[in-house]
């Protein structure tokens, strides 16, 4: 079971995403891989294992009702989106990451009421946040899938969103995390753990959107996806 995963993991290659032609899907694009590269966590960070450039850093607010902010370091340290858990169950986890410009015209921010689940103080509402991007992730015992979308759009009756796939993953059945990540049928990262380590390096090519496959990969190992916590914890 274990050597068919790390077998996979290693046979696998990967090639080039379609952030690297035209990055308007990606969370900012920044984020966006530019060279073939390996990513690892280090405290509340994911840098370039090579260089130790830092891609993002994220912060973790609240414990219960809590969500993440992401900070970009090319941008002074901003907080360029906010991960929110939706919805949380054993087997199940619904995660949305949101930004404070609209992904279409029209959108409407998160309410009181949802920034309130979310562990936002009353003085943070001031903030508007908007959807738009999801990751829907099913656990089982040993494995795992996740599906990234993107917003586009309301759909026909305006009870919720119409999304785009963008990436899919996998975690494979082994005993350390090996998981794959796919657009389309083209895969474009994998990440696995090395010997005694819980923290996995994670591989990918250009053009792929490093913070929405390192976020896929946190509910793939089985946290809820805040990015602070975990990273902190050193789960991922």
């Amino acid at each position: 079971m274990g050597n068919a995963a790390a077998k996979e993991i290693k046979e696998t290659e990967l090639a080039d995403g379609s952030l690297s032609k035209d990055d308007s899907l990606s969370v900012v694009p920044s984020f966006v891989s530019k060279e073939p590269l390996t990513a690892k966590a280090k405290g509340k960070s994911w840098i370039n294992a090579e260089s130790e450039d830092i891609i993002f850093t994220s912060k973790s607010v609240g414990m219960i009702k809590s969500h993440s902010l992401i900070q970009d370091p090319t941008a002074e340290g901003a907080v360029v989106a906010v991960v929110i858990t939706e919805k949380m169950t054993m087997t199940t986890v619904l995660n949305f990451i949101c930004r404070t410009s609209p992904t279409f015209e029209g959108q409407d921010p998160l309410s009181k009421d949802e920034l309130k689940k979310a562990g936002f103080k009353e003085e943070d509402e001031e903030t508007k946040y908007y959807k738009y991007s999801k990751i829907d992730t099913t656990r089982k015992m040993t494995a795992a899938k996740s599906t990234y979308s993107v917003v586009t759009g309301k759909d026909e009756d305006n009870s919720g969103f119409t999304f785009q796939v963008l990436y899919t993953g996998e975690k494979l059945s082994a005993m350390g995390f090996m998981a794959l990540f796919k657009e389309g049928d083209t895969c474009v990262a994998k990440a696995a753990t090395s010997g005694m380590s819980f923290s996995p390096f994670l591989e990918a090519a250009v053009g792929v959107d490093l913070l929405a496959i390192i976020l896929m990969g946190y509910t793939l190992a089985g946290g809820d996806g805040n990015a602070g916590a975990l990273a902190g914890a050193g789960v991922i």
